[in-house]
């Protein structure tokens, strides 16, 4: 089997669920950067070159995209199930969407410019804490020499916030996304899943689809949102479905015994508190809106549309994490 070259950020069968059908589905695709509004098929968009490619492996250098196809596939019926009408999901099924969630939240560019921003930040502040013979004495353990210029060339770069750039490998990215699922799923498949089927409005989705709605308790506070402190996150499954993991605070209301609130967590993994609620048009907003946001390159739509696209759009989101000396 030739080795699969093409990576997919974001499903081709995902993306068919906001496309025209037909034996070549297009979806309706806006660039952040130029403004550019144009058709495209879902089977070239979110596509990146060797994106999860390990060099050298034993199994072929595309082992971890198959090994994405294989989630992609079990998901891609759940949400077909789901689109059929099958609500709340079965514990195996909702174990499979949640763990393609987590996937999702994990594997975009987005999250390899986290990581690529956090090496290149981390390096300025050692080599800078260094200092010249620090930076000699680490080149020598190594058994490595550097000439004073090249030194005094590093500890430049080290003082400009542009001037030490790193760049995470699709290895290094995998190792990280193989590390971290298992840390952030507890608190995806812990959450009460709302369901909403809309008839009359319909949903976008973006390069990363998976949205983080941040606390209104922390709204004045100047600090990230993250899986574990988010209030919500939004999931458009498809053009016309929307899934809440909402916040699962209510469902420990009145409970103080550290076991009575273990047992409510495992109670929630299971779908006991999900529901299927009534769409309105204000939470087709809520869902439009925190994509739109949370849009880094492309935004994606049906091509019949084409009008939920604002024409004032946020500028692409390049910068993941801050390293401006504040907390963060």
């Amino acid at each position: 089997m030739p080795t699969a070259r093409r990576h997919h950020t974001v499903p081709n069968f995902y993306l068919k669920g906001f496309a025209t059908t037909g034996a070549e589905p297009t979806i309706g695709t806006v660039g952040l950067k130029d403004g550019r509004r144009f058709r495209s098929a879902t089977s070239n968009a979110t596509v990146w070159r060797n994106f999860y490619s390990i060099v050298g492996h034993p199994a072929g250098e595309d082992v971890f995209e198959q090994a994405l196809s294989e989630i992609e596939g079990k998901a891609a019926g759940v949400i077909r199930q789901v689109a059929e009408g099958v609500w709340p999901l079965p514990t195996e099924e909702r174990e499979i969407l949640a763990t393609f969630i987590a996937f999702q939240f994990l594997r975009g560019p987005d999250t390899r410019a986290s990581l690529s921003q956090m090496e290149s930040g981390l390096a300025r502040v050692m080599f800078t804490a260094m200092g010249k013979e620090g930076l000699t004495r680490e080149f020598e353990r190594m058994g490595k020499e550097v000439d004073e210029e090249t030194l005094d060339k590093l500890l430049v770069q080290a003082a400009d916030p542009d001037g030490l750039k790193m760049q995470t490998t699709p290895l290094g990215h995998i190792v990280q996304i193989l590390e971290l699922v298992p840390s952030i799923l507890p608190f995806i498949i812990g959450r009460p899943w709302l369901l909403y089927r809309f008839e009359r409005k319909t949903l976008l989705t973006c390069d990363t689809p998976v949205s983080l709605i941040r606390n209104p308790n922390f709204a004045e506070i100047e600090m990230g949102v993250g899986v574990f402190t988010a209030w919500g996150i939004t999931v458009p499954l498809t053009r016309n479905i929307g899934l809440l993991l909402s916040d699962p605070t209510p469902t420990f209301e009145g409970i103080t015994d550290e076991a009575e609130k273990r047992a409510v967590a495992e109670s929630n993994a299971t779908g006991v508190s999900d529901a299927e609620i009534p769409p309105t048009t204000a939470m087709a907003k809520l869902f439009n809106s925190h994509t739109i946001a949370n849009t880094r390159q492309w935004l994606f739509h049906h091509p019949d549309d084409v009008g939920l696209v604002p024409d004032e759009l946020p500028e692409p989101r390049e910068q993941e994490v801050n390293f401006s000396g504040q907390p963060w």
